[in-house]
């Protein structure tokens, strides 16, 4: 059962007692993004998240906390805070990859609520995602993002420093995808094919590192599976998307879709698997 409402205060950091642990096991985890990460759905590569009991809520135009923009068909999705709260207290680890269609005014407010709103639902681990800040998105009006994705990820950086959010943790994608323009569309933010494969593959990765478990699939063909495996902010990124999936193929889950909720395979085996 979810604790009592807590009336939170964006003028200050929200402080715990005791500090938070790792997990042991694998435990179930929301990923919510926008139309950055809706790319896994789109190229089909759903199954490439694996290693742990997941559901992605992907969503075009989805805002961290504040109302989400309204898509070409008119729709306006749920922002990453309300589809927290509409799933209540199945999950206990949330991964946050929202935040290409926000601004950089309320993203400290913004990880304070989304925490605390955790806290209440009873999840152990908030994975944040950075966000990739050599790009050339614009909004409507021409104005370009890239200085305030590089102000969100400072500010995550001090408060996950701070300590006062021990459960907060950092998933530097900005930082594993900045050098690899193959991944991505001409904005730097939507991915390919590939990107769409490496995406799921980090992620995967990121989580078997924290629930200290060996990786789900080996670093490059034809290599051991590391066990444990290693962070993949420390290692870098997987050269060899390419040798690991079927990147020049469309998935059976493919298919454009403004909003979407759904898994993987996992732990069944991935659709191309022998």
């Amino acid at each position: 059962m979810a604790a009592a409402a807590h009336a939170w205060d964006t003028a200050r950091p929200a402080q715990v007692g005791v500090l938070a642990t790792r997990l042991d096991m694998p435990a179930p985890a929301l990923l919510t993004s926008d139309s950055a990460w809706l790319a896994i759905k789109s190229y089909g590569a759903i199954d490439a998240v694996q290693g742990f009991d997941h559901l992605l809520a992907l969503a075009s135009c989805r805002r961290r906390v504040s109302t989400s923009c309204r898509n070409y068909d008119g729709s306006v999705p749920p922002s990453s805070y309300q589809v927290v709260g509409n799933h209540g207290d199945a999950f206990e680890v949330l991964i946050q990859a929202a935040g290409y269609d926000d601004s950089d005014r309320d993203f400290v407010s913004d990880v304070d609520r989304t925490i605390w709103r955790t806290r209440e639902l009873g999840y152990r681990r908030v994975v944040w995602v950075t966000l990739r800040e050599n790009v050339s998105y614009l909004d409507a009006t021409g104005r370009g993002y890239a200085a305030a994705y590089q102000r969100n990820n400072e500010a995550l950086r001090v408060l996950h420093n701070s300590g006062q959010y021990p459960e907060l943790i950092i998933a530097d994608w900005a930082n594993y995808a900045r050098d690899r323009p193959e991944w991505f569309s001409a904005d730097g933010i939507h991915m390919n094919r590939r990107g769409a494969y490496a995406s799921a593959d980090y992620i995967s990765r990121k989580m078997a590192f924290l629930d200290r478990r060996a990786c789900p699939n080996p670093p490059a063909p034809g290599q051991a599976v590391q066990n444990p495996c290693p962070d993949p902010d420390a290692t870098g990124p997987v050269n060899d998307i390419e040798g690991l999936y079927p990147t020049t193929e469309f998935g059976p889950h493919s298919g454009l879709a403004l909003v979407w909720e759904g898994r993987g395979s996992w732990p069944n085996p991935p659709w191309w698997a022998p």
